[in-house]
C-alpha cells in the first residue's frame, strides 16, 4: 500500500503546480480598456474637484468643493483644449454642461478648467483619455485550455499503466 501512495504522489503533485483559470501570471500581454468604461478625465485642487465626461457630444463636468465634497452649484467654468474654448452651462446640483462634439474621438486631449465661484477663483488641468473601444480578439484574449487538455490526458494514460503494472505483480510468497 505503501508503494501506491507513492507512485500516487509522484505522479500528481506536478499537476498541482500547473496555472489554472485565467490569472495573471504577468507574462500575457496587458489587457484593453474595458469598452464598457467611460471616458474621463479627473482633477482636483486645493479648492476644488472635478470629474469631466463626454457623452452625446457634450462635456459634462462635475464640480465639488475639496473639503466638503459638497457640489459647487452657480460657478463660472470657462472649458479651454488647444484652440477651442467654451463656457460650461450650469445644470443640475453642481454639473455643468458644454457641446463637444470633438471629444467622440479616440485619443488623449489635455484640458483647463477656469472656475470662479463667489469669491474662490481656480485653474485646473487634466487630461481626457478616450480609449478605443475594445475589439472581439481582445475580449476573448486570454491562457488557451489546450495545452491543459494533453496533460490531463497524459497523467490519465500514466495512471492507467500503473494501475496495470501494480494488478499484475505477483505477491510474494513467505517461505
Amino acid at each position: 500500500m505503501t508503494r501506491q501512495t507513492l507512485l500516487f504522489t509522484l505522479l500528481f503533485t506536478p499537476f498541482l503546480a500547473f496555472a489554472h483559470g485565467d490569472e495573471d501570471h504577468g507574462d500575457g500581454p496587458k489587457p484593453a480598456v474595458a469598452a464598457n468604461v467611460a471616458p474621463r478625465a479627473e482633477a482636483q485642487t486645493e479648492l476644488f474637484e472635478l470629474v469631466a465626461t463626454p457623452a452625446n457630444g457634450q462635456l459634462t463636468v462635475y464640480l465639488d468643493r475639496y473639503a466638503s465634497n459638497e457640489p459647487v452649484s452657480g460657478a463660472k467654468v470657462e472649458v479651454e483644449s488647444g484652440s477651442w474654448k467654451a463656457v460650461a452651462q450650469a445644470a443640475d446640483n453642481g454639473s455643468y454642461r458644454v457641446s463637444a462634439p470633438q471629444f467622440a474621438k479616440p485619443g488623449q486631449y489635455p484640458l483647463v478648467f477656469t472656475v470662479e465661484a463667489g469669491d474662490d477663483a481656480d485653474l485646473i488641468e487634466t487630461t481626457l483619455v478616450v480609449a478605443e473601444a475594445a475589439g472581439p480578439e481582445t475580449a476573448a484574449a486570454g491562457h488557451g485550455s489546450g495545452s491543459m487538455w494533453w496533460w490531463v490526458g497524459g497523467g490519465l494514460a500514466a495512471l492507467a499503466a500503473v494501475s496495470l503494472l501494480l494488478k499484475r505483480r505477483k505477491p510474494r510468497q513467505a517461505a
